[in-house]
């Protein structure tokens, strides 16, 4: 389990915000050694668990990669899952990020893990803006690389273009036990174009987590609870008081 005072302990938005929003092309930021050491072995140590009818190939125009979001073996992931989805490490992204209202995806659209082994590629690409299931549009992406051991010759790197799409900026390495964290923005291209150079049994692992806004409209005027009293059939309508 995460814990949570520790993280934000650790990492004090009020230490980290600034930095976060000079970022560029958009604002983000990388936290090393985001989870305590036991847990990131437990979890390195599950995703080799994993059934191999549980993981599904994503390939699309040249990339390629395994992905789950589904966690029944894992106890130990579904539980760090349901920790980034939950309120207190919502409020530390808020404060982190200066995003306001925040929506967790409990559903992991998109999101989960993802293993890329020898030869896989995420092609330059900009992301889904949008949550059909939930109706809610993209406002934060972050990634937990869990890698047991990372070269930077094995290729890999994270790439974030400038917004006119014509040059690389940044090169973010998945340093094992990092957790990036970045503003979705339409024009932002990024990926690991080059195919992965890892020896046999390693592997690029990673934990996905979107996150949403809502500029929903209500269906009916917003109240608090109305209650029920008296014999006369009304609601009783002082709901601030």
């Amino acid at each position: 389990m995460i814990d949570i005072d520790l993280i934000t302990s650790k990492y004090k938005p009020k230490d980290y915000a600034l930095d976060y929003s000079m970022g560029t092309p958009v604002p983000w930021i990388a936290f090393d050694d985001f989870l305590p050491e036991d847990l990131l072995t437990t979890v390195q140590k599950e995703i080799d668990l994993i059934p191999g009818h549980i993981w599904t190939k994503f390939t699309r125009n040249g990339s390629s990669m395994l992905e789950c979001n589904t966690f029944k073996y894992s106890p130990n992931i579904r539980e760090l899952v349901l920790n980034l989805n939950s309120g207190e490490f919502v409020t530390w992204l808020e404060n982190i990020t200066g995003l306001k209202k925040i929506i967790p995806d409990p559903l992991l659209i998109g999101a989960g893990l993802m293993r890329c082994g020898n030869g896989h590629s995420l092609k330059l690409h900009t992301d889904f803006n949008w949550n059909e299931q939930l109706r809610l549009n993209r406002s934060l992406s972050a990634i937990l690389y869990l890698s047991k051991e990372w070269d930077p010759d094995w290729q890999g790197s994270l790439e974030f273009w400038d917004l006119d799409r014509k040059a690389c900026v940044h090169k973010i390495e998945p340093k094992p036990n990092r957790l990036l964290v970045w503003n979705y923005h339409d024009l932002l291209v990024h990926g690991h174009p080059n195919p992965i150079q890892c020896p046999e049994g390693s592997s690029r692992d990673g934990l996905r987590m979107f996150y949403f806004t809502s500029n929903a409209t209500p269906v009916n005027p917003p109240h608090r609870s109305l209650y029920w009293f008296g014999d006369n059939g009304a609601y009783d309508i002082r709901e601030n008081q």
